[in-house]
Formats: C-alpha cells, structure tokens, sequence
C-alpha cells in the first residue's frame, strides 16, 4: 500500500517500517530521523501512532467491533429499506386488485 502526505510525496510500507524502526528499536529522536529523510514530522509522528494502536491488543479488538457495527448497521439501514419498498409495492398491488 502506497501512503500519499499532503505535499504530494509518497511512501510504501517497507519505508514507513524503516522509518519506525530507526524510532523505535535503534533510539532514534523524530527530528533527526525526519531531517535525515526529508519526511514530514506530523507524517512521522502519525505513522508512529498507527504503530502503536495495531501493537495495543484492547485497541485493535475496539477497532475489530466499530468496523463490524458499522457493517451491521449498513446491513440493517439496507435491510429497513428493502421492507419500506416491500411495503409500498404491496400497497400498490393491493389497491390495483381492488379495481
């Protein structure tokens, strides 16, 4: 996946791995790692936070459950629809065969 920053410029995985490792496991400060590279902090700084909520299991587990209720509320959004529009074509049906 190819991750685009507002200026344009753009960063596959294997990049942003590199960049939080630098970080994370070699003691790296943003600043330098961001002058080094020529990323933006805020950049840098958000890669960083995704890194940390993928590694926290309760938030992960969170994540899992808003993406799932979010699914079922579109099903059941689409399931009300379709009754609405059962409805309404009964009704129409019905009263055509009244006549």
């Amino acid at each position: 996946m190819i991750n685009v920053s507002k200026n344009g410029k753009r960063y596959n995985q294997e990049f942003k791995h590199d960049i939080i490792r630098l970080i994370t496991e070699e003691n790296r400060s943003v600043s330098s790692v961001v002058q080094d590279f020529g990323v933006n902090e805020q950049t840098v700084r958000n890669w960083l936070k995704q890194t940390k909520e993928r590694q926290d299991p309760i938030k992960t587990k969170i994540a899992e459950l808003e993406a799932e209720l979010k699914a079922r509320d579109k099903k059941i959004a689409d399931q009300e629809l379709t009754i609405d529009i059962l409805k309404k074509a009964t009704a129409i049906f019905a009263q055509s065969n009244r006549k």
